[in-house]
C-alpha cells in the first residue's frame, strides 16, 4: 500500500529564468560533443520513461501498476524507465520496482531527503544502510535520484531552509549529505544503484550562492546529471511560454561534456502556446543539439496544471510520434543487470 506524499513543489515561483520563444530559437549553438559514457547509456537515442499518475490520486501498488500499463497503451509502446517518488522514511524498493523489473523496464526512484543536520550528524545512518541493502536485493540496476530541486526554495533539503543563521552554507550541507549516503551504500557493496543528481533548471532565489554548480558533489558521486524543467506557459503572473531548449540549455551546457543527460522531469502545459508544437520541438531539439540527453521523463500527472501528454488530440498524436521516432526507441543497455 503505497500513497503519493504530498509535497510543498512551486517548482519555479518567485524568481524564474523564463525565455520567449524568440529567445529559444534565438538561443547561442551548443557545440556538439561526443556523449559520455556510463552505467545504463545507450550509445545514441534516448530512453523513454515517464511519472504516470493520470489522477494524482494514486493508493495502491495495483493501480499504479495499472495506469502505467494503460499509459503505455495510450503513447503505443512501453516505457523504458518507470519513475516512482518515496518520502525520506518510506521503505524502498517496493512491489513497484519489482514489477517494472519483470517488466522490462529500469525503475527510476526520486527519494526525498530531509533536514540536512540530520543527515550528517549520522542520525539516519542505519535506515540509509538498510535502504541500500534492499536496493542491492533487486539484483538489477536502478536509477536513485535523491534530494532532486536542491537549488529551489520549496523542498525541506535545499539550500534556502538548511543555510545556518547568517550564512549560504545550505549547498555545502547538500553535498556532504549526498557523499555521506553515497559512501553508506558503497559501503554495504551496493553497485547496482545509478546515481542521478537533479537540479531545477533555474535557481531560486537566483543568488550566486545558490547556483545550481555549487549543489554538486563531484564527479565520482554521479553517474547522471538530471534537470527538471516545465513550460508554465501564461498561467503565472511570472510566466511566460517557454521553449524546451531555453529552459533546459543553461544547466545542459554545464555538465554535457562529463555527464550523460537525464531530463528528470519536463511537460507543457497548453495555456499560452502551442503544445503540440513545444513537443515537436523538443523531439528536434534533443536531436540536434542536446546529444548528451540520454533520458526523457514525462510528468504525465494534472497536479500544478495539466501536464498530460493527452490533453488534446493534437499533443498526443505528436507525442505519439516522438516516442514513436527510432531515436526515442532505443532498447535498455545489455549493462542493465
Amino acid at each position: 500500500m503505497r500513497k503519493r506524499l504530498p509535497v510543498l513543489n512551486f517548482r519555479n515561483a518567485g524568481v524564474v529564468l523564463s525565455f520567449t520563444l524568440i529567445a529559444g530559437l534565438l538561443a547561442p549553438q551548443i557545440p556538439a560533443q561526443a556523449r559520455p559514457g556510463g552505467k545504463l547509456v545507450p550509445s545514441r537515442g534516448v530512453l523513454i520513461g515517464a511519472y504516470v499518475d493520470t489522477d494524482n490520486q494514486w493508493t495502491t501498488e495495483s493501480a499504479a501498476n495499472l495506469e502505467v500499463k494503460n499509459f503505455e497503451t495510450t503513447i503505443g509502446r512501453r516505457l523504458r524507465i518507470n519513475h516512482h517518488y518515496y518520502g525520506w522514511t518510506q521503505q524502498i524498493p517496493t512491489g513497484l520496482e519489482k514489477t517494472d523489473i519483470s517488466n522490462g523496464r529500469i525503475p527510476l526512484i526520486s527519494w526525498q531527503g530531509t533536514n540536512l543536520n540530520q543527515i550528517n550528524s549520522g542520525q539516519y545512518d542505519t535506515m540509509i544502510k538498510a535502504r541500500a541493502r534492499a536496493l542491492k536485493a533487486l539484483g538489477r540496476k536502478v536509477f536513485l535520484r535523491w534530494g532532486w530541486e536542491m537549488n529551489g526554495d520549496w523542498y525541506a533539503w535545499d539550500g534556502s531552509h538548511n543555510n545556518s543563521s547568517g550564512t549560504t552554507n545550505g549547498p555545502a550541507k547538500y553535498r556532504a549529505a549526498w557523499k555521506r549516503i553515497w559512501n553508506l551504500f558503497r559501503g554495504q557493496g551496493v553497485t547496482n544503484v545509478v546515481w542521478v543528481w537533479s537540479p531545477n533548471h533555474a535557481s531560486v532565489p537566483a543568488a550566486s550562492w545558490n547556483h545550481w554548480s555549487k549543489y554538486y558533489p563531484g564527479d565520482t558521486y554521479v553517474d547522471w546529471v538530471g534537470i527538471d524543467g516545465y513550460n508554465f506557459g501564461n498561467t503565472r503572473s511570472w510566466s511566460k511560454w517557454t521553449t524546451f531548449r531555453s529552459i533546459f540549455t543553461p544547466v545542459y551546457r554545464t555538465y554535457a561534456s562529463r555527464k550523460p543527460i537525464m531530463i528528470g522531469e519536463t511537460s507543457t502545459t497548453e495555456a499560452g502556446g502551442d503544445k503540440a508544437v513545444w513537443i515537436a520541438q523538443a523531439r528536434s531539439v534533443m536531436k540536434q543539439y542536446f546529444p548528451s540527453v540520454a533520458a526523457l521523463m514525462w510528468f504525465h500527472v494534472p497536479k500544478e496544471e495539466d501536464w498530460r501528454v493527452n490533453t488534446s488530440s493534437r499533443s498526443l498524436k505528436t507525442y505519439r510520434a516522438m516516442v514513436a521516432d527510432s531515436y526515442y526507441t532505443v532498447g535498455i543497455p545489455s549493462t542493465s543487470r
